[in-house]
C-alpha cells in the first residue's frame, strides 16, 4: 500500500486514493516550494477540495505558490440537506490577489467543517458551569480577535480530549454531513477530476471523506483503516509542526496528532451500527443512489 505515496518533499502526506489517479490526498499545500510546485502540477489537478474554512486558509503560513492560476471559493452550506440544490460558492479574496479568472486553470473549494451544528453538539455536552466559563473565553476571543483560540482550547481540554479523536470523527460525520455531501457531489463531476483532497494535515477531515469514497468503491474496512494509517508515516517529517498546531495551539492531547488504524475502524463501525452501510449513510446525508452511482462511474472510468 505504501506505493500509493508520491514523494514531494515540501508536501507531506501526499498519496493517491484510487488506482486511476482521479483523486489524491495530502496535507495543506501552502508551503510547497517552487520546484515541488512543478512536480505537483504534473499530476494535472483541476480541483482542490480544501476542508479548511476561509479564515483557517488565510491564517496558515506559507507563500501558497500552488494557488497561482487558481480560483479560490468558499462553499456555502445550505440550511437543509437538498440533493437537488445547486452548489453555491463565494469568491475568497486573498492577499496578494491572484491573476484574473480567464487565466485560471484550477479551483480551490474551501469548506468550513466546524459550523453552528458542530459547535452546538460539542457545547451541549459540557456542564452548565463549563458552558458559562466557555462563554467568558468567547468574549475574550472576540475582543482580542484571535479566532476563538481560548474558546477552542477550553473545549479541547474539558470536552474533546475526554471523548477522544474517534468521537470527533463521528461528530464530523453527523454535524458536518452537508459539507461532506457537497464535496462528494463535486467529485462526481468528471470536469473536476483529477482532484486533490486536503485539510491542515490531510488525516482527519480528509481521512473521513476519503474513507467514504473508498468504501463506496468497494474497499474493505481493513483496507480503508490501513490506508488512513499511512498518514502516521506521511506526517513523520513534520511531526513537530503537527504537535505545535494541535497540542500547543489548541491544547488537544497527544492522541489527536496520530492516525491509528483503530481510530478509523471505530469510526467505520459507527457507520455500520447506526446506518447499516456506507450507502445508507450517504443517502441519509443527501447523496442518493443515483448520485452515488454517478460518483462511482466518474472515479472508475478509464
Amino acid at each position: 500500500m505504501e506505493e500509493l505515496g508520491i514523494p514531494i518533499a515540501t508536501l507531506p502526506n501526499l498519496r493517491r486514493v484510487d488506482s486511476t489517479s482521479k483523486i489524491f490526498r495530502s496535507s495543506r499545500q501552502d508551503l510547497v516550494s517552487p520546484e515541488d510546485c512543478k512536480k505537483l502540477n504534473q499530476l494535472g489537478i483541476r480541483t482542490i477540495l480544501d476542508f479548511r474554512s476561509p479564515s483557517e486558509y488565510k491564517l496558515a503560513s506559507g507563500n501558497k505558490l500552488f494557488d497561482a492560476n487558481t480560483e479560490i471559493v468558499s462553499t456555502l452550506v445550505p440550511s437543509k440537506k437538498n440533493r437537488d440544490s445547486p452548489i453555491r460558492t463565494k469568491k475568497v479574496t486573498v492577499n496578494p490577489p491572484g491573476p484574473e479568472y480567464e487565466s485560471r486553470v484550477k479551483r480551490r473549494y474551501l469548506f468550513d467543517f466546524f459550523q453552528f451544528n458542530y459547535i452546538k453538539a460539542v457545547f451541549v455536552r459540557a456542564t452548565w458551569y463549563q458552558q458559562l466559563i466557555s462563554l467568558l473565553y468567547l468574549i475574550v476571543d472576540l475582543i482580542m480577535r484571535n479566532h476563538f483560540k481560548y474558546f477552542v482550547r477550553y473545549f479541547g481540554v474539558t470536552v474533546l480530549n475526554p471523548a477522544g479523536l474517534g468521537q470527533q470523527y463521528i461528530d464530523i460525520l453527523e454535524y458536518s454531513s452537508t459539507q461532506i455531501q457537497i464535496a462528494l457531489r463535486l467529485l462526481s463531476e468528471p470536469e473536476n477530476l483529477p482532484a486533490l483532497i486536503s485539510c491542515a494535515h490531510g488525516k482527519d477531515r480528509t481521512g473521513i471523506v476519503v474513507a467514504l469514497v473508498q468504501l463506496l468503491l468497494g474497499k474493505s474496512t481493513d483496507y480503508v483503516a490501513e490506508e488512513y494509517a499511512l498518514s502516521e508515516i506521511g506526517l513523520q517529517g513534520i511531526r513537530q509542526r503537527v504537535e505545535v498546531e494541535i497540542i500547543d495551539r489548541f491544547h488537544f492531547d497527544e492522541s489527536f496528532t496520530h492516525a491509528r488504524k483503530e481510530t478509523m475502524l471505530t469510526t467505520l463501525q459507527y457507520i455500520y451500527d447506526t446506518y447499516g452501510s456506507v450507502e445508507s449513510y450517504l443517502e441519509y446525508i443527501g447523496l442518493g443512489k443515483e448520485d452515488q452511482e454517478k460518483l462511482k462511474q466518474a472515479l472508475e472510468a478509464e
